[in-house]
């Protein structure tokens, strides 16, 4: 190992300690980072004081909740959410509530990740269900939200979920799983959609059977009677008859009415002019917000209009936007007069504006004040970073377009986000860059363009991206350089990962180089960048056949990268450890940790990303070495289907290596080429490390024997050693070449040679299965060369090898030495075990042979043992007579003079004792 590497490690292990250990911004669990932002979101908003609560509405949500969709649906300021609320807080429901506060930029994945969250903080989820672990990952689709279907459908108690401002949610596959839901009609879910416009749901079919409640602007609008109870709650008097007025006016609009309220002349007990309460809603309020401010201090309209920039504020929050030191009274008062303020129900700290009534202030603030906008964003920006909520913080840098700032925070402490659940909120709160980097590109824009196209997996992008960034910070001296060169070099360590896995050893390097000299204080997130480089090396590494190197880093990536939350960096080490295993031989053990991790991942709902390629691919080998041809091809279509988006080239390569060797065993010409030019498009696109060049080539050779070419495999194999070539002759990516040119030499008649090719002793020692095929081949070999004995004793030494870790793929080739020298190794040895009579099984070997006589009856004469050297072949008696120019009952004479000489009664026993004393 690098010494670089070795430090890096050890300054990890000194720095993360132990799994709870929170080693600051940069050092702490990465997924902790997202958590607060997102409990905001499962708060309902607690009616205020004086809030008044309707039974007509709460009897209709009753009603609602014993259906299976209901749809709260008005337009802003109808009290829509608040009504929700109330009959919450009452405990009508049927059963727990997960509430859901809907983000702007939802897709599928983001939706269903939140909700998920939402239904375990509500406590209905079991910690045997599959909804307990299951975290949406990039590749979000049908096999996971199968999944999500089915452990609602095992909920053990009916659940109530609240979307709340389900108007935000535009993508049309996240509609299209909401749709679906809905039309399953779950017995235990019940969902009640709070939302400005009408949800764009197919939901006739279930109006049809009655199952959807609808309640709507009309039924949310105060009655006569209601409004005149508001008037009476609201803590002013009016005069008479201004209450049965206003509610004519506003038609029982509740937000009007609130608004009317806080306009009150209190010295006058009058509402506001009422003949300016006609035309739509939203003139109305702008007219009382109008009438609101021009009454306030400018203290006090400073303080509503600089907090619109945020949507839920705590005091301190609103204190560094305004900068009264008095904010929390402010918004205490808010609260209490009911003036569109509410505060959050399990979070007392944080208060919400109405929607209604923040997004009239920010109309406001940006026709009186434009300029302080992206200063205010600035400001809750600032504030978000202080309390280590990176997301948010980068939401509002984006809003003021402060792309240094946003690609200084990205670099320092936010990038790895990017490898946990979080990642899509991470990049939705950044896509808006796409704007000014089509406009005028600047170096920042440019990094923070290509953390988005690495969530698209659009790699060839981010390394335009990452290119054209390089240009533009050549030369300058801008003191965030050296972190904006951190997330280029990551940049170039993705896309050869993706697309050039030659090239990754060198762009791992150059990324853990530049990390060792940028100092701590400036890159605190350095720990996880440090994990991703090291994970990226050893990949690399693997590639490159330099296994135990590879193996002692991924062990330490996967410890780390627990200890830092950067989940799909640990299933990527944990994956490539599995393929480390196999390659190194012990087939158990790669079993193991494949399958646990896809098991692991499949749990999380992660089971199609690309970080687990090596899993699949450690397993399709698996169980194509073991025979299990029908196992390894469902590993290898998972696998595919999960690196269609890339990002892992040369995982995807074995896989196309391991479905050409399941051809290959099953004899299957035509599809074995098919398999073959698949694999060759891909090797050709880019230049190869040496394991992928000599996997390359010996699929090309096993393809070529299986057509009966075995020059044409020599002459792909090569020579090893020759100046200029990738593959050295050393490690396993040599032994594996020379297992198959040695294959190649026995296919060509030259046990020799391939013999010569398989010397010295000991070539294999450390890679168990190559060691297994090579003691295998040497039994052929010396078979074919009629040492019997030596090739009963490597045969042997094979079975030793392969019967502990289930080896069966070499004892299926097409060499007649094979089932010829396992026989004898059986009729010596004895040996009766499971996996020995399996593989005589396969070549029709009977396994209770008597024990050749002690002594041949009587010597052969010259002519029988003529005959005798024919009876290994396939050749019939005539053809053996036309040989030796006799004639066939010549030869059929010598054959039955021959069985009773040796004591046996038929060909294939006459030969096996012929071997056994050593006459052949």
């Amino acid at each position: 190992m690098c010494e670089r590497v070795r430090r890096l490690i050890i300054r990890l292990r000194c720095s993360t300690g132990g799994a709870g250990n929170d080693t600051g911004r940069g050092g702490q669990n990465m997924a902790d980072q997202y958590t607060a932002a997102f409990r905001l979101r499962t708060s309902r908003s607690d009616p205020p004081p004086g809030f008044v609560e309707r039974q007509r509405l709460n009897s209709m949500l009753n009603h609602g909740a014993r259906r299976a969709v209901t749809i709260v649906c008005a337009g802003p300021g109808y009290g829509k959410t608040l009504a929700v609320s109330a009959w919450v807080g009452r405990g009508d429901p049927p059963g727990p509530v997960a509430w859901l506060t809907a983000d702007t930029r939802y897709d599928v994945q983001g939706l269903w990740a939140d909700l998920l969250d939402a239904l375990r903080i509500s406590g209905v989820v079991p910690q045997s269900s599959v909804l307990a672990t299951l975290t949406p990952g990039v590749q979000f689709g049908e096999p996971e939200f199968d999944r999500i279907v089915e452990g609602l459908m095992r909920l053990p108690t009916p659940i109530v979920v609240v979307l709340d401002d389900f108007h935000h949610i535009t993508d049309p596959a996240a509609l299209d799983s909401l749709n679906r839901v809905a039309e399953y009609r779950i017995p235990q879910l019940r969902l009640v959609l709070v939302s400005r416009t009408e949800p764009e749901l197919r939901l006739s079919r279930l109006r049809l059977v009655d199952d959807v409640a609808d309640i709507d602007g009309n039924d949310l609008t105060y009655t006569a009677a209601e409004t005149r109870e508001v008037c009476a709650r609201s803590g002013v008097t009016v005069v008479d008859g201004a209450a049965t007025e206003l509610h004519s006016r506003t038609q029982g609009w509740p937000a009007g009415l609130r608004l009317a309220m806080i306009s009150v002349d209190e010295a006058a007990g009058a509402v506001p002019a009422l003949e300016h309460f006609s035309g739509n809603n939203r003139r109305v309020a702008e007219y009382l917000l109008e009438e609101i401010l021009d009454r306030l201090s400018p203290s006090d309209r400073l303080f509503l209009l600089a907090t619109s920039v945020v949507d839920q504020m705590t005091a301190e929050l609103a204190r560094a936007l305004s900068g009264r030191v008095d904010s929390r009274q402010v918004l205490e008062d808010l609260v209490a007069r009911n003036a569109l303020t509410v505060r959050l129900s399990d979070r007392p700290n944080w208060f919400r504006y109405h929607p209604l009534l923040r997004e009239l202030l920010l109309d406001r603030l940006s026709a009186e004040n434009p300029d302080s906008v992206p200063e205010l964003n600035r400001r809750a920006a600032d504030w978000y970073v202080g309390r280590n909520e990176p997301i948010d913080a980068l939401r509002h840098y984006a809003y003021a377009r402060d792309w240094s700032t946003v690609a200084r925070v990205l670099g320092q402490v936010a990038l790895p986000l990017i490898l946990t659940p979080q990642a899509a909120a991470l990049v939705s709160a950044l896509s808006t860059v796409y704007d000014d980097v089509a406009r005028l590109p600047t170096a920042e824009t440019l990094i923070v363009a290509l953390v988005c196209d690495y969530q698209r997996h659009d790699f060839e992008s981010m390394q335009r991206n990452a290119d054209e960034a390089t240009l533009l910070l050549n030369g300058t001296a801008d003191p965030l350089t050296d972190v904006y060169r951190v997330i280029i070099a990551i940049a170039h360590t993705v896309h050869a990962r993706a697309s050039v896995p030659s090239q990754l050893v060198d762009t791992a390097d150059a990324l853990l180089e530049l990390l060792d000299h940028v100092p701590r204080r400036e890159v605190p997130a350095s720990a996880a960048y440090a994990v991703v480089g090291i994970n990226n090396r050893a990949t690399g590494l693997v590639h490159e056949g330099h296994l135990d190197e590879a193996q002692v880093a991924l062990s330490a990536v996967r410890t780390q990268g627990e200890h830092l939350g950067l989940g799909l960096t640990v299933l990527s080490a944990a994956s490539y450890l599995s393929l480390v295993e196999f390659l190194l031989g012990d087939l158990d053990q790669a079993e193991t940790e494949s399958t646990s991790s896809l098991a692991a991942a499949e749990r999380r709902g992660w089971a199609r990303e690309p970080q687990l390629l090596a899993a699949y691919a450690a397993a399709a080998l698996v169980y194509l070495d073991r025979g299990e041809r029908e196992k390894a091809e469902r590993y290898i279509d998972a696998g595919l289907v999960a690196s269609t988006k890339g990002s892992d080239f040369g995982c995807r390569l074995l896989l196309h290596v391991a479905a050409v060797g399941v051809a290959v065993a099953r004899q299957e010409a035509s599809t074995a080429r098919t398999a073959l030019h698949r694999l060759d498009l891909s090797a050709a696109s880019t230049s190869l490390p040496a394991l992928l060049v000599a996997w390359s080539r010996v699929c090309r050779a096993e393809v070529a024997m299986a057509v009966g070419e075995p020059h044409i495999a020599l002459d792909v194999i090569g020579d090893l050693g020759d100046p200029g070539d990738p593959v050295e002759d050393v490690g396993y990516v040599s032994s594996l070449m020379r297992i198959t040119r040695a294959k190649a030499l026995l296919e060509l008649a030259r046990p020799a040679a391939a013999l010569e090719e398989l010397r010295p002793a000991g070539r294999f020692a450390g890679f168990r299965a190559l060691a297994a095929e090579g003691a295998l081949l040497e039994a052929a070999a010396q078979g074919h060369l009629r040492r019997d004995n030596i090739a009963v004793e490597r045969i042997g030494a094979a079975v030793a090898l392969s019967a502990p870790i289930g080896l069966r793929r070499p004892f299926l080739r097409q060499d007649a030495q094979i089932p010829i020298q396992l026989n004898r190794y059986i009729r010596l040895s004895g040996d009766r075990s499971s996996f020995v009579t399996e593989l005589a099984g396969t070549f029709g070997v009977v396994t209770e042979l008597t024990t050749p006589p002690a002594t041949v009856l009587q010597s052969l004469t010259e002519r029988e043992l003529a005959v005798l050297k024919y009876l290994p072949t396939m050749l019939k008696s005539s053809e053996i007579a036309a040989d030796l120019f006799v004639s066939v009952n010549t030869v059929k004479t010598h054959q039955r003079s021959i069985y009773r000489k040796l004591g046996v009664s038929n060909r294939r026993e006459a030969v096996e004792s012929a071997r056994y004393w050593e006459m052949l």
